[in-house]
């Protein structure tokens, strides 16, 4: 009987295994959306569609740099990820990627802080001040020339964030 259940088992995972895979082949055939290697690291595309309502997919074009397209295929916009520029830089407890959203035009739409190791209560009281949106509107240039004041009390946090930016800004300049 355990043996019969064990068997059971195995072959319920397999068939679930096959299923997820063929359910991603058919989404990545259709240009829906389907996580890849090449993909941006957002959890969901309704994350992206955030900076991009009409977001469909995304598409490596260089180094941490993605076209994103609607869903006739045109690029609607373009996101930068900071690492790998910014790997160095660190906040007050580690790195802190970012991704930054460029609209069609070049001018940030959107910096978002991906997975980090920061302290929680200080991100959130830098994405509480609206540190993040201190960039929204501005080109690469004006973006670079920008300098934020630090929030207080997350001055390290705020400093890596407004460092990384930079970093990969400069990368692009």
């Amino acid at each position: 009987m355990k043996k019969t259940q064990k068997y059971l088992t195995g072959i319920i995972l397999a068939i679930a295994g096959l299923f997820i895979g063929l359910h991603g082949y058919l989404f990545s055939q259709h240009g829906n959306y389907a996580p890849t290697e090449k993909d941006l690291p957002v959890d969901t595309l309704t994350e992206l569609q955030t900076a991009f309502p009409k977001a469909a997919y995304v598409e490596l074009t260089a180094e941490a740099t993605y076209a994103v397209k609607n869903d006739k295929g045109k690029v609607i916009g373009t996101v930068l990820l900071s690492s790998p520029y910014s790997d160095e830089i660190k906040g007050f407890n580690g790195p802190t990627p970012l991704q930054i959203a460029l609209d069609k035009d070049g001018k940030i739409i959107e910096v978002r802080v991906l997975s980090n190791n920061e302290t929680p209560s200080f991100l959130k009281r830098v994405v509480d001040a609206g540190f993040l949106n201190s960039w929204n509107g501005l080109t690469v240039k004006e973006a670079l020339d920008k300098e934020v004041d630090a929030v207080s009390r997350a001055t390290y946090s705020s400093n890596g964030i407004q460092r990384s930016l930079k970093a990969r800004l400069q990368a692009i300049d």
